[in-house]
């Protein structure tokens, strides 16, 4: 005789966990060093278990931490050596309750990839995901901030340590410099979400290699990245960029040469009526914007431009008004004709 089982008995199967489950269960393998749990956690397959086993070689002792912020998110804590808390998130998708993959959401999510290639000396970090970048962004980050030294104000926190990260491919750099990407450079961004705790310069894989332009591009970056310039998000582009510009012409006298050419081409046919305006990724802009920093520090000296800079991303604003830098800007542009 048949006997009836009910649909919730001890022999039905076993709900799947939550992400909320997972999380715990991801971070309690990472902790003990669970190599076999860990990967356990993942869908048995060939794609699956090669994601398992990057995370794993990316985050096992690191101190890296999961949490489920909704029920198809993960949140992930980590960092390069040295470098503040990077949050990152990516979506959850599951197998028959096991992960099968996980999709970037958000910048900082290299814990993904094949492990990165981290040089570390003092206070500098450098990243990279190619080798062929490991010796050519090492190099440039210690050209860019030897050479800042000998222009930093005195007074002001220097960035330490200095975090560079070169992904793989434009695709990888566009994730951290949007839709400008194949124009720019390099970037400095707080990694992750809002949730993290610092920035990082991220510099763009395929740009033409020249030890000169790589070493400028740093140290512009660099005081980004001292005055951490993406959490100052009420000051003024021309300020910020034009405060790393100025500091990068003093430093490298090919930039000084070139911005001074590019003002007095431009100006050639009469005088801007405006402050700089930046953004737009045309060298001449950075180029007024060292110039109207440059008038700046003229009349009220380093320390009160940066303090200016500081104070416009507070609720009570700055202390020196639009009006009186654009007197000084024009007078100073005037000066250049």
């Amino acid at each position: 005789m048949l006997l009836a089982v009910p649909l919730l008995g001890g022999c039905a199967a076993a709900p799947a966990p939550t992400s909320t489950q997972l999380a715990h269960a991801l971070g309690a393998g990472l902790a003990a060093r669970d190599r076999a749990g860990f990967t356990a956690l993942f869908a048995p397959t060939a794609g699956a278990q090669a994601l398992a086993a990057r995370v794993f070689a990316n985050l096992n002792g690191a101190g890296a931490g999961f949490a489920a912020p909704s029920s198809d998110r993960l949140s992930v804590s980590w960092n390069l050596p040295g470098e503040p808390q990077v949050v990152s998130e990516v979506t959850l998708v599951l197998r028959d309750g096991l992960i099968d993959a996980l999709n970037a959401t958000s910048t900082g999510t290299e814990w993904l990839d094949e492990p990165l290639i981290v040089h570390a000396e003092g206070s500098l970090v450098v990243a990279t995901a190619e080798q062929q970048q490991s010796t050519r962004w090492p190099a440039a980050a210690r050209a860019g901030l030897d050479a800042l030294s000998t222009v930093w104000p005195a007074g002001q926190l220097r960035p330490e340590p200095l975090v560079v990260l070169a992904p793989s491919d434009l695709l990888g750099f566009a994730r951290y410099a949007g839709s400008g990407a194949g124009v720019t450079a390099a970037v400095t961004v707080v990694p992750g979400t809002a949730g993290s705790a610092g920035v990082r310069v991220v510099v763009n894989p395929v740009a033409p290699e020249n030890a000169g332009t790589d070493a400028a591009t740093l140290t512009h970056e660099a005081v980004h990245a001292a005055m951490r310039s993406p959490w100052l998000t009420g000051t003024p582009g021309w300020l910020l960029e034009g405060i790393a510009e100025a500091l990068t012409a003093r430093a490298h006298e090919p930039v000084a040469t070139a911005n001074a050419a590019a003002v007095r081409a431009a100006i050639a046919h009469g005088l801007p009526a405006t402050l700089p305006q930046v953004g737009g990724g045309d060298p001449a802009d950075y180029a007024f914007a060292q110039v109207a920093v440059d008038a700046m520090v003229r009349r009220v000296g380093w320390a009160a431009v940066f303090d200016e800079a500081r104070r416009r991303s507070t609720p009570a604003g700055g202390t020196i008004h639009d009006a009186d830098v654009l007197g000084w800007y024009l007078d100073e542009l005037a000066r250049l004709r």
